[in-house]
């Protein structure tokens, strides 16, 4: 039975998440979370979302790895039962080398998780049942996976990245590479023509690697559901994409109706540091935070000579550092403090924080403008290069390579930060922006989740725009046929002008012999 793999959190109502202001509403609804991805991060930044949710008595169905190994209050958990690619299988720092490797990598694993997915007897209960549900909410990550699942119902794209043109284009919004930057990399406003060059084959290039990923998937799912549309056509019928981006980092875009930014929600109420990390922050001395993640990049997967780096620039410095290491007992040896028993967020909220080394993931950068603390980057993926872009932009970072790393180098970008004010000053205006909001992102994603429900899907939000492709949308069609007309009407204009000449030399010509 499906109930057996049902099992209800248990833990009371804490407050370890905010609770969104919005008034409640007078509907329950039945919503499923399709969380398919072994990043642990994609499930805590949607966490604050399902559990206000279900704090608002909507039924909430949470579908993910059961290795989490922590409950979301108030939430049912259903365990799909399948082991998933997981950052432990791969080589994070061979993608740093050779960033091409991701697209291959992601590629095979989309289309081998898809394949057990739907091998699974648990996957094909809820899929058979997707009816019962108001709103299926998928992450962006699994949306090639688990796009049947949409078909016919209404659902919301859970997006942990900022705004990808390809993805927005689907919905009908079509951002101009003139002015938006790819999400590869970020460009100084305004363009300049070869930055605007750049930014358009960059914007063209990722929107083939967009396309290309599900490749295989849509092979497979095209044998196992012959009837089903392209995962392009279930896409553009979206009720609702929630992106992580904001005016602080990103500038104003363009966005419809439908697309709304929640970038902060992972923000959480603070919670008291341990008492051993308390000890060792308080007094005069200025405290550098070392956080590198721990879905992608792991303890175990960074090569011994960076951790050595890392480690000894530390023990050097004239400051305070602790280095969150995932699953490490605390342990001190000088000024620097071993820990993995604290929230980066109480930890970059104390004042004496005024350093975070970082590899720039989406959550880890809202947390640390939220608090306003500068920045090293460290970036070990793509989106991790596009973060840390925006706040070198911004004044507000210094980023790094680890492929060029070296102890002179990560100690001369420690002391440019630690010495000079403005990269605080910068990062201190980033985060008045950003906190200065109407609402909260808690707010907007509750309402507008809710909102999607109420009106089975929405369906006056989505743009018409959705059903032209991006040449109908920009006009390029026109713009080549008004090209062509005015190319035709050229030619006759000169072949007019040289038979009228033609003609007048002949009759000049006549008129000569005459005489």
């Amino acid at each position: 039975m499906l109930l057996s793999v049902l099992s209800t959190a248990t833990a009371a109502w804490t407050a370890e998440y905010f609770t969104s202001s919005v008034p409640l509403p007078t509907e329950r609804f039945k919503i499923l979370f399709l969380l398919p991805t072994a990043l642990k991060s994609h499930v805590w930044v949607a966490a604050p979302l399902m559990v206000d949710l279900a704090r608002r008595g909507h039924e909430v169905h949470m579908f993910c790895d059961s290795s989490y190994h922590f409950k979301i209050p108030n939430v049912t958990c259903i365990n799909h039962g399948v082991r998933l690619s997981a950052p432990e299988d791969v080589d994070t720092f061979d993608i740093v080398r050779n960033p091409l490797s991701l697209l291959k990598t992601i590629t095979d694993a989309a289309a081998n998780d898809a394949e057990k997915m739907f091998n699974s007897d648990i996957t094909m209960k809820i899929f058979e049942r997707r009816g019962e549900y108001d709103l299926i909410v998928i992450d962006h990550l699994g949306l090639s996976i688990f796009y049947p699942f949409a078909h016919g119902t209404p659902f919301a794209i859970f997006s942990t990245s900022a705004l990808l043109p390809c993805q927005s284009a689907s919905l009908g919004n079509v951002p101009n590479p003139a002015f938006v930057s790819s999400a590869l990399m970020e460009f100084k406003q305004p363009y300049g023509t070869f930055d605007r060059l750049k930014n358009i084959v960059l914007t063209f290039a990722q929107c083939y690697v967009y396309w290309a990923i599900p490749s295989q998937t849509e092979k497979l799912m095209s044998e196992r559901f012959p009837s089903l549309p392209s995962l392009k056509e279930i896409e553009r019928n979206a009720s609702l994409h929630l992106l992580t981006t904001s005016l602080a980092l990103d500038g104003p875009l363009a966005l419809l109706p439908n697309q709304v930014p929640i970038a902060g929600l992972v923000l959480m109420p603070p919670q008291p540091l341990p008492k051993d990390i308390l000890d060792f922050m308080s007094g005069n001395t200025s405290v550098i935070y070392i956080g590198l993640g721990v879905s992608y990049i792991r303890n175990d997967s960074i090569p011994r000579d960076k951790k050595d780096i890392l480690l000894s620039v530390s023990k050097k410095l004239p400051y305070k550092v602790i280095m969150n290491v995932h699953g490490q007992a605390s342990s001190r040896s000088g000024n620097v403090l071993l820990t993995g028993n604290a929230r980066q967020q109480d930890i970059l909220a104390h004042p004496n924080v005024k350093l975070f080394i970082s590899h720039c993931g989406l959550a880890g950068v809202y947390e640390t403008v939220y608090h306003g603390v500068p920045v090293i980057a460290l970036p070990a993926a793509p989106e991790h290069g596009a973060m840390a872009g925006k706040l070198v932009l911004a004044g507000a970072a210094i980023q790094l390579s680890w492929l060029t790393l070296t102890e002179e180098i990560l100690r001369d970008a420690v002391m440019e930060i630690m010495t000079n004010p403005s990269f605080g000053e910068k990062m201190a205006f980033v985060s008045r922006v950003f906190r200065d909001q109407e609402e909260t992102a808690l707010d907007r994603a509750v309402f507008w989740t809710e909102y999607a429900a109420r009106f089975q899907g929405a369906p006056h939000l989505k743009s018409p725009a959705r059903h032209l492709s991006w040449i109908e949308v920009l006009s390029l069609d026109f713009i080549l046929l008004a090209l062509v007309l005015c190319y035709c009407a050229f030619n006759v204009f000169i072949k007019t002008i040289r038979v009228l000449k033609a003609k007048c030399l002949r009759n000049k010509n006549e008129k000569e012999k005459v005489t």
